[in-house]
């Protein structure tokens, strides 16, 4: 069995998409202890998806740590560090601390790594990232609020996290095939490298790279490498979930530009939307009233957009508290939103996504068909919910208005 701690709920299910497009039953659990549900449900594959990115590392660490107990408990055998596809960390962390706190506690040598998704504009070239067509320190996430991207190389990037060297395995390697990388991988545990971050332009070259460390007990990476994992992996999965009609109620807490793209796109077709935007003092719950006596003004049958995401010139004298006093309005709004029986919420952002998990009480989902590359409905049966989790850059700018339409069309 599969294992994968991710470091946010929106990655959970990013790569939970992943493994179940191959075709490996699929278990998503959102806290690190599993249910006593989920313990006993077959799976190829179980992720658990935490919200450790941005927290204190000594928490994360120790979370995570707990989070592979309970992977270990239900028999997984292999392992998977799953970051955001953009490498969202800070100098002190939290991917290297981690990844290094996994592999001494797996005993794993040569920790292969690597953001690259293409299937998401992703791709790794001589170490550095690249987003699209532009590295990594020259597109938006150079001005993330809480991550602030200002270097392209993963290795440079990775380095101040972890205290063993960092290496990288180049394309020509990867091209030349899996023995090749094997061999490499074996030059580095003999040059005391314990990561070695890969390099990968296309799926063909994830496909070599999971060729080669198929066996090895840790790998770290986005979703485009345990995809390919997964692809050699015997196929299991008869169908998905389907995803429900009705309502929709879509609440954005991310402030990258698809985001914003796709809020915009919503409010062009002239559909309700509603702006937080705290006043001095104002709590959560002063927000959420305010944005439920709205969404109570609409009509009975109406989708609708509530959002705190800006733009960057917007953001640039925010506080940190404000970005989190939202977090917490959306998770409340997303309650008394169920409460009112809206059962279908697409989340937009990692941290508002994991904020209203934890308001909700989903802790285990079953992984449904694809919204968008990456962004797939999830089912907490428990409580009769459909979630979309989107991270802030996935999805086409129409994802917002697709998925409505594709909840009033489905009745």
């Amino acid at each position: 069995m599969i294992g994968v701690i991710a470091d946010d709920v929106t990655g959970a299910t990013d790569v939970a998409a992943a493994l179940s497009r191959a075709g490996l039953r699929t278990l998503l659990s959102l806290t690190a202890e599993i249910s006593e549900t989920a313990s006993t449900a077959p799976a190829d594959a179980v992720v658990i998806g935490l919200k450790t990115r941005s927290m204190p590392v000594e928490e994360a660490v120790a979370l995570s740590l707990d989070a592979l107990a309970s992977l270990q408990g239900l028999g997984a055998d292999r392992f998977y560090v799953k970051y955001c596809s953009t490498f969202d960390s800070t100098p002190e962390g939290n991917i290297g601390p981690i990844t290094e706190a996994l592999a001494a506690e797996l005993g794993a040598g040569v920790v292969v790594t690597t953001p690259a998704a293409p299937v998401h504009g992703r791709t790794v070239y001589r170490g550095r990232l690249f987003v699209g067509d532009d590295l990594l320190d020259e597109t938006h996430m150079r001005d993330h609020p809480v991550t602030p991207m200002r270097d392209s190389s993963v290795a440079r990037l990775l380095a101040p996290q972890v205290s063993g060297r960092v290496g990288v395995l180049p394309l020509e390697t990867v091209r030349s095939g899996a023995a090749s990388v094997r061999d490499r991988i074996a030059q580095a545990r003999a040059a005391g490298e314990a990561h070695l971050v890969a390099d990968a332009v296309g799926e063909e070259d994830l496909a070599v790279i999971a060729e080669a460390v198929e066996d090895d007990v840790l790998v770290g990476g986005s979703a485009g490498l345990i995809g390919a994992l997964a692809l050699r992996r015997p196929a299991s999965l008869d169908a998905l979930p389907h995803r429900t009609a009705g309502r929709t109620a879509i609440l954005a807490g991310s402030c990258s530009r698809r985001t914003l793209e796709q809020i915009g796109r919503f409010r062009e077709e002239g559909r309700p939307s509603f702006r937080l935007i705290a006043g001095p003092g104002e709590t959560a719950d002063d927000l959420a009233d305010r944005a439920v006596a709205w969404w109570d003004e609409q009509p009975a049958d109406a989708s609708a957009l509530i959002y705190s995401s800006s733009p960057a010139d917007e953001r640039e004298h925010r506080s940190p508290a404000l970005g989190e006093l939202y977090e917490r309005a959306a998770g409340e709004i997303a309650v008394r939103l169920a409460e009112r029986g809206i059962h279908r919420l697409l989340i937009a952002g990692g941290e508002t996504s994991g904020e209203v998990i934890r308001a909700l009480g989903t802790t285990t989902a079953v992984v449904g068909e694809e919204a968008a590359a990456g962004v797939p409905w999830i089912h907490d049966t428990e409580r009769g919910l459909d979630l979309v989790l989107k991270s802030g850059n996935f999805g086409s700018p129409e994802l917002f208005v697709d998925v409505v339409r594709d909840g009033a069309e489905a009745r």
